[in-house]
């Protein structure tokens, strides 16, 4: 078969079910994301209150890396910046400061642009405990974050609508829902600890808590006790039961 026949059959040869089966499969992989960016990423590598094997760490973050575009050592930095300057003009996504849909929507850009801003600070204050991790400083390079971004998207548009609808549902689902958790759990909700974050009420906002592992559930309480493995005091919290009954992560405190 010759590219013009085989670019024929990858862009005009295919059913519309097959579509609608690549955005189901991308689709699939935004839970357990979700799920694993709370528990590894968050939890784990960030606040460093939950301990996983080493293996199991890094195969998450490359995992997370190669399926939505993560740069490890740019959301561990901004993470912890945010949580040192919450809802001031110098937190990468304060929606009180840009908006509670430009941070809903545009999350995914605010934080590579602080860190690109910021990088002497980021390394000075949030990324002592990782300089060793030559891994991460690899996926972490402009240029190698750059390359796998913008890779699979021209392989994506070379490989025709299948592969652009598996990779669309694959990672737009997941930065909306992270930037609408980063917005809302500073805007709407309960605040019972003296801070600015807020814990999810309410079915439609636990519901969206439930998918983002636990995360808006309690985010009051964990700006409270950023370094507690769990982020409720009570009640349930599905990203701590992932982390130590399915992953097997050893809480350092609840």
């Amino acid at each position: 078969m010759g590219w013009g026949s085989l670019a024929t059959a990858l862009w005009w040869d295919f059913s519309w079910t097959a579509v609608f089966v690549s955005v189901l499969a991308g689709g699939i992989t935004c839970l357990p994301n979700l799920y694993l960016t709370s528990v590894v990423l968050h939890r784990g590598l960030c606040h460093r209150a939950i301990i996983y094997p080493r293996w199991l760490q890094l195969g998450v973050i490359c995992w997370l890396w190669l399926t939505v575009c993560v740069t490890p050592l740019t959301w561990v930095a901004a993470h912890l910046h945010h949580h040192s300057k919450s809802d001031t003009a110098e937190d990468p996504h304060a929606p009180n400061v840009k908006g509670f849909w430009h941070v809903t929507l545009l999350t995914w850009y605010y934080v590579p642009l602080w860190m690109s801003s910021n990088l002497s600070l980021a390394n000075k204050l949030y990324l002592k405990h990782l300089r060793h991790e030559k891994l991460l400083h690899i996926l972490n390079h402009p240029r190698v974050a750059g390359a796998n971004f913008y890779g699979q998207m021209i392989l994506s548009l070379l490989l025709g609508p299948l592969a652009i609808a598996f990779w669309c549902s694959r990672i737009v689902p997941y930065m909306v829902f992270s930037g609408y958790f980063n917005a809302a759990s500073h805007s709407v909700g309960a605040r019972i600890y003296d801070n600015l974050g807020t814990d999810a009420r309410g079915f439609r906002q636990t519901l969206i808590g439930y998918i983002l592992g636990g995360e808006s559930l309690g985010h009051n309480y964990h700006h409270a006790h950023p370094g507690s493995a769990a982020v409720r005091p009570s009640g349930f919290d599905p990203g701590f039961w992932f982390a130590t009954r399915v992953l097997r992560g050893r809480p350092r405190f609840t």
